[in-house]
């Protein structure tokens, strides 16, 4: 991480009424500002959703979600875009901590032939174990 700058998370609500261009259109305006001030490391459209109360006399909006990592100074245009801009109807931008944040992993998962671990006797073992435990318990009583 550069110094200066911190780990971001936005969360953007655009009205259902300009459809599916329209949104990708504000989107992709977003993610242009921000990677004119700093970094896109994400972004999740999560899609149409029906909110659990009206907002502005509307009851469903495009959600997108936008990791980046900016200056601290950049927040608060982003956020004076955010409110002059038509078709948004909430946004929320919250900074991340760096603790919590997942590292890529850069090792690939091995598969089952180059482990070593034994599938089939893994299988084998599952299937007996119940076996055993039923003639266990009926030798008892």
């Amino acid at each position: 991480m550069a110094d200066g700058k911190n780990l971001y998370e936005t969360v953007i609500i655009t009205t259902a009424k300009i459809g599916e261009e329209g949104n990708t259109e504000l989107v992709d305006k977003f993610k242009a500002l921000i990677a004119e001030h700093g970094t896109v490391q994400s972004v999740d459209d999560w899609g149409k959703r029906r909110f659990a109360y009206p907002i502005q006399k509307q009851n469903e909006g495009y959600y997108t979600l936008i990791n980046f990592e900016s200056t601290p100074d950049f927040t608060a245009e982003l956020d004076r875009r955010y409110q002059i801009t038509d078709g948004i109807l909430r946004t929320i931008i919250v900074k991340r901590d760096p603790r919590h944040v997942n590292p890529k992993k850069a090792q690939k998962p091995q598969k089952a032939e180059e482990s070593n671990i034994d599938v089939e006797a893994i299988a084998v073992e599952a299937v007996e174990a119940p076996a055993a435990e039923t003639a266990s318990a009926e030798s008892a009583e």
